[in-house]
């Protein structure tokens, strides 16, 4: 006869089971540290990528109101290491037309049959901003040509009208002086206006910005720009962020500060921003922005650690040799 023996029924120990566990702990702990090390590296270089957003966009439009800038014409107003003050030019167009009593101009419509641009402008000018008017004067001779300054006393649409922009001024067409043309008048001050501006006479128009590096109530510094408007209550507006956050203001000589300004004269010689009169003799300014992310990352195996960029724009002055 057979005897059938039932064996004991299979499992696993406890000091299996706490192995299984440990190794469990080890795996998981792993997986965690791997997903806290990729979010690290995520918000590292999602903050290197804004960093250096912030100092390309600065590095673009600031150069490019300061191409504008005519130092032997006045434009400068105030600089220094961390803030400059000038003449912003939003816009140009040339005289179509100044009246008899001479105390407005008006200008070509904003578009032309012939495809011709003649008036361009950022924004439309508005009551209180400032012009700059070529006048040849009285001779063909150069030596006495000059830039007239005067300030817009009121803006007025004309559409459709050719007393403003007539054909014989050789600007348009009669095609151009449409009711749905625009085209502007211009009261001017102080009047009467030089009677040596003739038809095509080149317009600027400009307003008073003002850029500098500030720091705001969050304890961030930032690229601030206001702008000021003589007639406007109050004459400048509040301070607007354009850009940051930056380092914090630092003197030129740590080489640290979140937006420095340099200046340099035709020779390339290094100009003191205290002195009034070197405004004039700018032929050359440096811009360099820096900034710091805000947390920590790691890129191509390097250690974690805070990010830093900096980029160096030097823009050169027209009407400069």
């Amino acid at each position: 006869m057979l005897r059938i023996t039932r064996g004991g029924r299979a499992g696993l120990t406890l000091v299996e089971l706490m192995i299984v566990v440990v190794l469990l702990g080890i795996v998981g702990a792993g997986i965690v540290s791997v997903m806290l090390r990729q979010q690290k590296f995520v918000r590292g270089t999602t903050d290197l990528i804004a960093t250096r957003q912030q100092i390309r966009e600065i590095a673009a439009v600031l150069p490019a109101d300061l191409r504008g800038i005519s130092s032997v014409g006045g434009d400068i107003y105030t600089m220094s290491d961390s803030a400059i003050e000038f003449r912003s030019t939003f816009g140009g167009s040339v005289v179509c037309v100044t009246n008899v009593a001479a105390t407005w101009v008006s200008t070509p419509p904003i578009t032309l049959v012939r495809g011709s641009t003649f008036t361009s402008w950022s924004g439309v000018p508005q009551t209180n901003d400032s012009v700059l008017i070529y006048d040849n004067g009285a001779t063909t001779k150069a030596a006495d040509d000059s830039w007239q300054r005067y300030a817009l006393a009121a803006v007025a649409v004309q559409n459709g009208s050719a007393t403003y922009c007539p054909t014989t001024s050789g600007l348009v067409q009669a095609a151009d002086i449409t009711p749905l043309n625009k085209m502007y008048q211009f009261l001017l001050t102080p009047a009467p206006l030089s009677a040596t501006i003739s038809v095509g006479a080149a317009i600027r128009f400009f307003r008073r910005v003002h850029y500098r590096l500030y720091q705001a109530a969050d304890g961030n510094w930032y690229l601030g720009y206001f702008m000021c408007r003589n007639g406007q209550s109050p004459v400048c507006n509040a301070v607007q962020p354009i850009g940051g956050p930056f380092n914090a203001y630092a003197s030129p000589a740590a080489g640290t500060s979140g937006v420095q300004f340099s200046y340099f004269d035709s020779t390339g010689t290094a100009l003191d921003p205290t002195v009034a009169a070197n405004r004039a003799a700018v032929a050359r300014i440096r811009l360099v922005v820096r900034g710091t992310g805000q947390s920590l990352g790691s890129l191509s195996g390097m250690g974690f650690q805070t990010f830093k960029d900096s980029l160096m724009v030097d823009v050169g002055l027209r009407n400069r040799l």
